[in-house]
Parts: C-alpha cells; sequence; structure tokens
C-alpha cells in the first residue's frame, strides 16, 4: 500500500462497507459551542489545532465582527477534549487567524493586523504570540522583517523528532504587486526576521489563494497553494452554473522546504483546476500528511474545491505516490446520485486531516440538503486505505447555516476557512460556523472513525 492512491474498483468500496454490518462506521459526540464565550458576536474563518502530545488539548480561531464593522481575531483553548472552550486572547483589528500547538505543549496564535498610518491608510502586517502554558496566556512575538501587505496568515510548527523540530513556520502571500509567495521561518516562534518570497511561475497576472502547511515525520516542510490567473476571475455573490468557471483558471501547486526553513524548493505543480472566485462557495484548499501509520507513512493528500464538471463546485482529492509524484484529481464529496437532475449545488471549504493510525478524515461544507444553493451543513467522510475508497460521509452538524441575503453581517461562505484536527488519540475533530443561535458561531464534534471488523 506504499504507492498511489489511484481509484479501487467501486466493488471494493461496497465490500469496505458491508464490514461494518448494520453499524455506521462513525461515532459523532454532541456539537458544542466554541465561541460560547462571545455568543452575541458574529464569528467567521475558523481554524483548529490539536496538542501533538495530549489528546485532550486543542486550539480554535476566528475571526469576529464588531459593531462599527471592525474586525478582531479571537482565540480559544480546551483542556478537556473539546467538550468546554475559554476564549484567551484577543488581537484588534486583525484577520485571517491561524493557530498551531508545538512541543511541550506550547500554543502560537497569529493573523494579519491593520496598522493606521499617518496618510490615513491601513496596510496589513502579520502578527504572531506565543503562549508558553497551552494557550492560557499570550505574549508577542518579535518580528524584524518587513510584512507589509502580508495576507491569509498559516502556522505550522515542526514538532516532528526530525532534526528542525522546534522550528515555526508562517505563509501566506503578499498583496503588493507583484503577488507572491511569502514564507517566514523562526527557530522557536518568538522571533521573525527573515523572509523567502516566491514568485508566481504559472500565471503573468497572478493571485494566490494560499492553503496550510504540514511537517513530515523527518521534518520535510511542505504548503499548499493556489495560483490563480487574475484575468478570469469570477469574483460575485452568483451561484447559477452559467456563472461557473468555463476554462482552467488556477494551478493547484506545493511547495518544500527540506533544510528548516533556510530555502525554499520551486513550486511543483499538482493539477490544473477550475476554480470558483464566488463568493457563496469561495474556500481554501487543504493538505495533510500520515506521520506514523505502518502503510502509508510519509504520504501527503490534498483536497480542494473545484468547478469543472458539471459547472458547479465539488470537492476534489490527490494523493502523493512513492515516487513524489501526485494521483489524479478525482470527485471525493458523494451528493452526486442523491440529486435532482435539476439541481446542482456548489459544496466547499475542504478540509483533511491524517490521525494517528492512518485514517483519512475529510470535512466539507454541503449543500445537497439547500435548494438556495447558499445554505449548508458540515459532512465529514473518511477513508480507511490511504485514500484509494472513500466510506459514504455523515452529516455532523445538527443545525444548518442557513443565509439570509439581506441580513447585514453575512458572509456567504462563513469566512474562506474551516478547520479540522486529529488529536493524539486519534480522535477527528472538525470545526465550523453556523448561525442556528441567529448569530454566527463556532462549533465543533468529536468523530471517531471505527476500523472495519475482519471476516
Amino acid at each position: 500500500m506504499r504507492g498511489g492512491c489511484a481509484l479501487w474498483p467501486v466493488i471494493a468500496a461496497v465490500f469496505q462497507a458491508l464490514a461494518f454490518g448494520s453499524d455506521t462506521p462513525y461515532v459523532v459526540g454532541p456539537n458544542v459551542q466554541v465561541s460560547l464565550d462571545l455568543a452575541t458576536v458574529q464569528h467567521y474563518e475558523t481554524q483548529i489545532a490539536a496538542d501533538p502530545a495530549r489528546p485532550r488539548h486543542l486550539v480554535a480561531c476566528a475571526y469576529v465582527i464588531r459593531p462599527g464593522q471592525s474586525s478582531d481575531n479571537v482565540f480559544y483553548a480546551s483542556f478537556d477534549g473539546g467538550r468546554t472552550w475559554k476564549h484567551t486572547l484577543t488581537v484588534p483589528d486583525s484577520v485571517d487567524p491561524s493557530c498551531a500547538i508545538g512541543l511541550k505543549h506550547a500554543a502560537f496564535a497569529a493573523g494579519i493586523h491593520d496598522v493606521k498610518q499617518a496618510d490615513g491608510s491601513s496596510p496589513s502586517f502579520l502578527d504572531v504570540r506565543r503562549s508558553a502554558d497551552g494557550g492560557r496566556t499570550w505574549r508577542e512575538s518579535s518580528i524584524r522583517t518587513d510584512t507589509r501587505s502580508f495576507d491569509r496568515t498559516y502556522l505550522t510548527v515542526d514538532d516532528s523528532r526530525g532534526p528542525f523540530h522546534g522550528r515555526v513556520y508562517v505563509h501566506g502571500y503578499l498583496q503588493r504587486p507583484p503577488a507572491a509567495f511569502a514564507f517566514y521561518p523562526s527557530l522557536t516562534g518568538e522571533s521573525f526576521d527573515r523572509a523567502i518570497v516566491q514568485a508566481a511561475a504559472v500565471f503573468a497576472k497572478p493571485w494566490f489563494f494560499p492553503a496550510n502547511g504540514v511537517v513530515s515525520s523527518d521534518g520535510v516542510f511542505a504548503a499548499l497553494f493556489v495560483e490563480l490567473d487574475n484575468t478570469r476571475r469570477n469574483m460575485s455573490y452568483r451561484t447559477d452554473p452559467g456563472a461557473a468557471p468555463t476554462e482552467v483558471n488556477g494551478a493547484l501547486q506545493i511547495v518544500y522546504s527540506r533544510d528548516g526553513g533556510q530555502t525554499l524548493e520551486p513550486a511543483a505543480k499538482i493539477a490544473d483546476i477550475y476554480y470558483d472566485w464566488r463568493v457563496p462557495q469561495l474556500s481554501m484548499a487543504s493538505l495533510a500528511v500520515d506521520r506514523g501509520s505502518s502503510s502509508f507513512r510519509g504520504r501527503m493528500y490534498a483536497a480542494w474545491p473545484g468547478a469543472g464538471p458539471g459547472q458547479r463546485t465539488q470537492i476534489f482529492f490527490s494523493c502523493s505516490t512513492s515516487d513524489g509524484k501526485w494521483s489524479a484529481p478525482r470527485v471525493v464529496s458523494d451528493d452526486a446520485a442523491s440529486l435532482p437532475a435539476e439541481f446542482m449545488p456548489n459544496n466547499f471549504m475542504p478540509v483533511v486531516a491524517v490521525n494517528r493510525s492512518g485514517v483519512v478524515g475529510l470535512s466539507w461544507y454541503d449543500r445537497r440538503d439547500n435548494p438556495d444553493d447558499l445554505g449548508y451543513q458540515v459532512r465529514f467522510s473518511a477513508s480507511l486505505d490511504g485514500g484509494a475508497t472513500w466510506l459514504p460521509s455523515v452529516r455532523v452538524s445538527t443545525h444548518g447555516n442557513l443565509v439570509n441575503a439581506a441580513e447585514h453581517d453575512t458572509r456567504y461562505n462563513g469566512g474562506d476557512t474551516a478547520g479540522l484536527t486529529a488529536d493524539a488519540a486519534g480522535v477527528f475533530h472538525p470545526l465550523w460556523i453556523d448561525n442556528r443561535t441567529g448569530v454566527h458561531q463556532m462549533w465543533t464534534a468529536a468523530i471517531r472513525v471505527r476500523q472495519p471488523s475482519r471476516r
């Protein structure tokens, strides 16, 4: 099983499902309101991270919209496996939050912070915080390099046993022309004093939608991003098929650092994609790596929203092969068989994670139950064979996010990111935004994936 993740015949998936008998492969816990401490404030654009050593330790983040439309990044910590959460940090005038947990349970928080200038402008700069006590209290990190116009922050901590363990990486992109991938390495996350900027390589007029980074078991950093053709953007609030992209307008790429952040290799293309910029289904791609299972260790998994077949956004998936190449993309969102012929919903916001047993988990925002093609539910699917086949998905959110186009604070997609992590015990924790309380809030649930019985 160390080769590629090419799709087995459909009969393989049937036998796999039958192996569970009448039992579901998923045990989904109750929905938990992560942002209860700020229950009256609108939350958007969330991420979640798990402690690599303590199963009950998690951190989560989002940005909130205050009266007057100002935005702050907010961070939460849980020490009981996600059953309860405490709001522990607010960073004013900020968006694009990211969070991580590293060695010795240290937590990290990052985002972009708008700084008002004398000329009235408010350019964005990188902001990083570190917590030595797991997210209870925070200290600001030192940043001694130019991060002006930095956007869409991602934090990655090397918690492997490789030669660079303890290093902290931040990446995203620079908006200032020409747009470029930006990478900020640090030995400990307490100071950042160097940047590596990698120019676009595919399109003459590029734009970037970066995704998260990962670190392999031997300390190789990898980050996913989409380079977009800025001349083919279809940014709008429409959801009809006629507004979907009709030609390739993006390239899904991956970039590596194999020397602890000293250098970045030139980006390698995984796939050409039809990327839908329309706000109701705008979302980022996602990357995961298997760091511990005996069968699939070292394999990387990519998931992204693509609008090629059928002029609707679906969830695509690919995995790396033993020689470093990537399998042919395929659709893994599983609503097609249940849809009326005239309904073409746009599913989006894929997030992929791998647990310690090598089970691949995938969550996304799904619209099969929302005829307006605006509201969504959260669904989860798992692969037990390294991405070759996928179990039928299960609905995780007990309530959907219902979009009111007239609502002043509506973000049609819940923000551009969602969360999924696997804790040290192998439990998956998706994190999403919905407005069941009348306010957009963060929610999570613990998901255990059962292994099939052997017969």
